[in-house]
C-alpha cells in the first residue's frame, strides 16, 4: 500500500520525466519493484532485534520517529532571538550533517548497487530511465527522512514566524535533499573516473569516510563564522563563507524574515537557491555516464594491497607473549585492514579523535596569541586521542565476514585469552597508536619539549583505558563474530558513558600534576606502568 501512494504521487510528475528523455512507464516499473524489496532491508538505524519485531512492512519508514525525536532537539534553536542567519545556519548545518551522514550510511549502496547493472542492463532499458528510478528512489527516502528530522522545527517556526517560515522551510529542505544526492554523486563519479578493480573499492571506502569528516569540519566553519556574545550575535563576512552552503539558507531567512537587504545576504540566498538546481540539472546530465562507470565496481582487476608490513611484525613480536597471541594480533590487523564497512564505522573516529585537539586549542586562541596558547596547559587536549578506543571496540566484535567465525570452534586455541589479547593489542597499534603519534609530534612542535612526560602518561593510560572500553563493549563477544546489523543502537550510549571515563584520566592527570608538580607526574608515569601490567595479566583471563 505504501508504494501505491508514492507511485501515485509521482504519477503527477510523469510529464517532467518524459520530458527530460526518461521513459517513465519503464521507470515506475523498476521502482516499483525497488520499493517492494526495500521492505527486506534493515536501514542502519534499526537493529537485527528490531527487524524480527517488525515483520512486515517498509523498515525505514518505521524507523522514521527516531528521526523525528533527533528534530525535537534541534527546536529550541528556532527560539533563540530574531538573528535569523545565526539560528537557521544553525538549524541547517544539524539537518545537513543528518542527511548527509544518511546519504553515506543508508544509500550509498543503494547509489552504487551492481546488481542493477546484471540485472537490468542486459534488458532493453537506456541508462537514463534506470539512474532516474535510482535517483527517484533515493529522493523519495530523503524527503521522508528530512521531513521527519526537520518537522518540530518546521511546527515551532509556523507558529512563532507565521506561514512564510514555513514555505521558506520548506523549500530549503528540498534544496538541502538536492545538494545531498548530487554532490555524493559527483564524488563518486571522480573516484569511479580514475580507479578501478579492488583498489576502486577501496577508495570508494575513504571517500564515504571523508564526506563523514568534511561535513562536521563544515559544522565548526558555520559556528565560527558568528560572533557570539551574551548580548550580542554578529558575523563578519569572509569569502570561505561563500563556500558553506547552510549559510545561504540561513541567509535566504534573514532576507525574507529578517529584513536585512545587504549585498553580501543577497548574494548567499541567489547562491542557496540556484546552486541547488544547477547540481542537479548537471547531476542529471551525467546520468548515462554514472551508471556505465558503475560497472567497474563488479570489475575483479588488480589484488587487494592489504597487506602487514614490517612495523606491525614488530609490534606483534614485542607486545604478545605467545605465539597464539601474536597469531590473533596478525588476524585481527588484516581484519580491520580489509573489512570495508568496519572502516566505514570506525575511521571516522581516528579523524574525529585527531580534529577535536585542534578544535579546541583554537578555541583557546581568542584573544590570545600562538606563545600564549604553547605556555598552557592546552596539550591535555591529547586525551581526545582515547575517544577513538570505545568506537572502534564497540565495532570490534562486528564484521561483513562474519560467518567464517567458526574458525574460532575448530582451531585448537589452548588460552582464549590470547583471542581478546592479540585484538585489542591489534586496535591499539593499527588504530590509536598512528593518531597519537602525529599528534604528538605536532604538540611537541606547539608546547616544547617538556610535555614529553605528560605524552608518556596519555600513551600508557590509553592501554588500561582500552580494557575498561573491552568490559564495556565487548565482554565475551568473539572480535569479528556478529553481523553489522545486529549492532544495538542504545550501544552509543555506552560509548558516551566511556567517553566520560576518559575524561576522568584526564582529570587526574591534571590533578596529579597541578597538586605534585615536582615529581608526581614521574610517580603517576611509574603506577601506571604497574596498572598495565596487573590489568592485562588479570582483566582479560578466560577459561578454555
Amino acid at each position: 500500500m505504501e508504494k501505491i501512494r508514492f507511485l501515485k504521487l509521482l504519477d503527477r510528475l510523469r510529464w517532467l520525466f518524459e520530458r527530460l528523455g526518461v521513459d517513465y512507464t519503464m521507470m515506475r516499473k523498476i521502482l516499483a519493484v525497488k520499493l517492494l524489496m526495500d521492505t527486506r532491508r534493515t536501514p542502519v538505524l534499526l537493529n537485527q532485534r528490531t527487524r524480527k519485531k517488525y515483520k512486515e512492512g517498509n523498515l525505514f519508514l518505521k524507523s522514521l520517529w527516531v528521526y523525528a525525536l533527533t528534530g525535537l532537539f534541534i527546536v529550541p534553536i528556532t527560539f533563540i532571538g530574531s538573528h535569523y542567519l545565526f539560528k537557521m545556519s544553525i538549524t541547517f548545518s544539524i539537518i545537513l550533517f543528518m542527511v548527509i551522514t544518511a546519504m553515506i550510511a543508508d544509500f550509498s549502496s543503494v547509489l552504487l548497487d551492481t546488481r542493477d547493472q546484471s540485472i537490468l542492463r542486459t534488458k532493453p532499458i537506456d541508462a537514463k530511465t534506470l539512474h532516474a528510478a535510482k535517483t527517484v528512489h533515493v529522493c523519495i527516502y530523503l524527503i521522508l527522512l528530512t521531513g521527519a528530522l526537520a518537522l518540530p522545527s518546521a511546527i515551532a517556526g509556523l507558529l512563532r514566524s507565521g506561514p512564510l517560515f514555513l514555505l521558506l522551510f520548506l523549500l530549503n529542505l528540498v534544496l538541502i535533499d538536492l545538494i545531498s544526492i548530487s554532490c555524493t554523486t559527483f564524488i563518486y563519479l571522480i573516484v569511479l573516473k580514475f580507479f578501478d578493480g579492488e583498489r576502486l573499492k577501496d577508495v570508494i571506502n575513504y571517500v564515504q569516510i571523508f564526506l563523514s569528516f568534511m561535513v562536521v569540519i563544515g559544522y565548526q566553519l558555520v559556528i565560527r563564522a558568528f560572533d557570539v556574545t551574551m548580548t550580542n550575535i554578529t558575523i563578519s563576512f569572509s569569502w570561505w563563507q561563500l563556500f558553506v552552503p547552510p549559510l545561504w539558507f540561513g541567509a535566504m531567512f534573514e532576507w525574507m524574515l529578517g529584513g536585512r537587504h545587504t549585498a553580501t545576504l543577497s548574494i548567499f540566498a541567489l547562491l542557496g537557491l540556484v546552486t541547488p538546481i544547477v547540481l542537479f540539472f548537471i547531476y542529471q546530465k551525467f546520468s548515462a555516464t554514472f551508471e556505465t562507470a558503475i560497472a567497474k565496481l563488479s570489475a575483479q582487476e588488480g589484488a587487494s594491497r592489504h597487506r602487514l608490513g614490517r612495523m606491525n611484525q614488530l609490534f606483534g613480536n614485542l607486545l604478545c607473549r605467545s605465539q597464539e597471541e601474536r597469531v590473533f594480533f596478525r588476524f585481527a590487523s588484516l581484519m580491520m585492514k580489509q573489512d570495508r564497512m568496519f572502516k566505514l564505522k570506525v575511521y571516522p573516529s581516528l579523524g574525529m579523535s585527531f580534529v577535536f585537539p585542534f578544535i579546541f586549542l583554537l578555541n583557546n586562541l581568542n584573544g590570545s596569541t600562538w606563545s600564549q596558547v604553547s605556555k598552557g596547559s592546552g596539550y591535555y587536549y591529547v586525551y581526545f586521542s582515547l575517544l577513538l578506543i570505545p568506537t572502534a571496540l564497540f565495532m570490534l566484535k562486528y564484521s561483513s565476514a562474519y560467518k567464517g567465525a567458526w574458525i574460532y570452534g575448530t582451531t585448537p586455541i589452548k588460552n582464549r585469552t590470547a583471542i581478546f589479547s592479540g585484538a585489542l593489542k591489534a586496535c591499539l597499534t593499527e588504530l590509536f597508536l598512528p593518531v597519537f603519534l602525529i599528534l604528538s609530534v605536532l604538540f611537541l612542535f606547539l608546547f616544547q619539549w617538556r610535555i614529553l612526560p605528560d605524552l608518556i602518561a596519555v600513551l600508557l593510560t590509553a592501554p588500561i583505558f582500552c580494557v575498561v572500553s573491552y568490559h564495556f563493549c565487548m565482554d565475551d563477544t568473539l572480535p569479528f563474530s556478529e553481523p553489522f546489523d545486529s549492532a544495538p543502537t542504545t550501544g552509543n550510549y555506552m560509548i558516551l558513558f566511556l567517553f566520560l571515563i576518559a575524561g576522568l584520566f584526564a582529570a587526574t592527570h591534571a590533578l596529579i600534576h597541578w597538586l605534585f608538580p615536582e615529581y608526581g607526574l614521574l610517580i603517576y608515569i611509574v603506577g601506571l606502568l604497574i596498572a598495565n601490567i596487573i590489568v592485562w595479566k588479570t582483566a582479560l583471563r578466560k577459561e578454555g
